[in-house]
């Protein structure tokens, strides 16, 4: 299976149709399945945004929890929304990004949200630098409490082949015409499908910029061992059918399994001793002190 082009989407671009009046700079999607929870301070994030020339369009894939209720409630006339099942995470980004009449794209997840000058930070960037896609740095909440930050990697370019590098994509912003010439989301893929869009695009030969001004903020509850590995193996196929060595992306998988298998244990017993120990290990990991 390869990942879809966008024309593959054209019966959802048909049915919204043209913008009225002038198109949007800036497209936000968000996908939601029964996050009734979360979803109202995301959507709130996008409109509370300082730059004014954008939409939000959310594909929920048919909830049953109030979510629409919520949708229904916030959306306004430039936003755009649908419900219907769709075939797993990937194919719901890509009715997303089929769905947008804007000239920067950059995805939201349900439970994800942003700094107030988030977009107008990364469309500055974006006319400053002549790059293809921006990103900045994101911070990780458990419930409302901050966790960490998460640096972007400026050098991300230096280790893409061979890791998923520290490019958030909450905090993504990319041209429209990134998509017109890659394609979209690999439905082969169900944690790491963001990875792979991207390590597609540098292999194009697009180019991105980190701008430290730019932070999105991403919950980081309920992530599991299980989907940790299932990620570690996704960017091993991913890494391998871009023409790393199987053998080295197995060993390189390999020593990810056992760096999370000792890390959950010790997050358990002591998160002083964890963040420290991640700290050394990873620069781009940053506790965030809470004031008491």
């Amino acid at each position: 299976m390869s990942a879809p082009r966008l024309n593959e989407y054209d019966s959802y671009a048909t049915k919204r149709g043209a913008p009225r009046g002038d198109a949007p700079l800036v497209s936000i999607v968000t996908v939601a399945l029964n996050a009734a929870r979360t979803l109202e301070r995301t959507i709130a994030s996008v409109q509370a945004q300082s730059f004014a020339s954008l939409e939000h369009v959310v594909v929920d894939g048919g909830s049953t929890d109030g979510t629409l209720d919520i949708i229904r409630r916030m959306a306004r006339p430039q936003d755009y929304w649908i419900s219907e099942k769709d075939r797993g995470i990937s194919d719901a980004f890509n009715k997303g990004v089929a769905l947008t009449h804007g000239r920067h794209i950059l995805i939201l997840n349900a439970d994800d949200w942003l700094s107030p000058d988030q977009i107008a930070q990364s469309v500055g960037a974006l006319n400053r630098s002549g790059a293809d896609f921006v990103f900045g740095d994101l911070i990780f909440y458990e419930g409302d409490r901050p966790l960490f930050r998460y640096g972007g990697d400026p050098g991300y370019a230096r280790v893409i082949r061979r890791r998923w590098p520290s490019v958030g994509h909450p905090t993504l912003l990319a041209s429209r015409s990134c998509f017109e010439q890659i394609g979209l989301f690999d439905p082969a893929y169900r944690n790491a499908m963001d990875y792979d869009w991207l390590l597609r695009l540098h292999c194009a030969g697009r180019r991105g910029v980190h701008c430290p001004d730019v932070t999105g903020h991403m919950t980081h509850d309920g992530v599991s061992n299980l989907q940790f590995a299932r990620t570690i193996e996704e960017v091993r196929r991913i890494v391998v059918a871009h023409g790393r060595n199987p053998f080295v992306a197995a060993l390189e998988a390999g020593f990810r399994r056992v760096k999370t298998s000792i890390a959950q244990p010790v997050k358990r017993r002591g998160e002083p001793l964890y963040r420290l120990m991640r700290q050394a290990i990873n620069p781009s990991y940053r506790p965030v002190r809470v004031p008491k």
